[in-house]
């Protein structure tokens, strides 16, 4: 257990935060798109959006909780780890991959100053 925690301290990968108004217009639309629906028809909650229809959310329990969350390019064969307390939905854009900062926005919805963490798939 204790190497599980330190390999994840050392993890020196490079984020950059994005507000929800400098996202892609496309992603914005869908965001907005699943939002309304959330809220009008209890649409579920959706974990992964891909745009590119390549990738798949990978998550590995240990009994009931979560050690880990990757999402998976399965044709480009790259593979980025998540915290496994990021929220979500996780949307992947043009070999980005982006999460919000807060819980149940699908829900709740999006405002221009919401905040995304943004990785970039190696």
């Amino acid at each position: 257990m204790f190497c599980i925690l330190l390999a994840g301290a050392c993890n020196n990968r490079s984020y950059k935060d994005t507000l929800f108004c400098e996202l892609d217009k496309e992603i914005q639309d869908t965001l907005l798109f699943i939002n309304q629906h959330c809220f009008e028809e209890g649409y579920d909650t959706i974990d992964l959006i891909d745009f590119s229809g390549n990738c798949k959310l990978s998550v590995k329990f240990l009994s009931s909780w979560v050690i880990s969350k990757q999402i998976v390019d399965t044709v480009n064969k790259k593979s980025v780890s998540l915290p496994t307390n990021a929220p979500m939905p996780y949307i992947v854009h043009n070999n980005t991959i982006y999460y919000p900062y807060e819980y149940n926005l699908l829900v709740f919805g999006f405002k221009n100053k919401t905040k995304f963490r943004t990785i970039k798939m190696k």
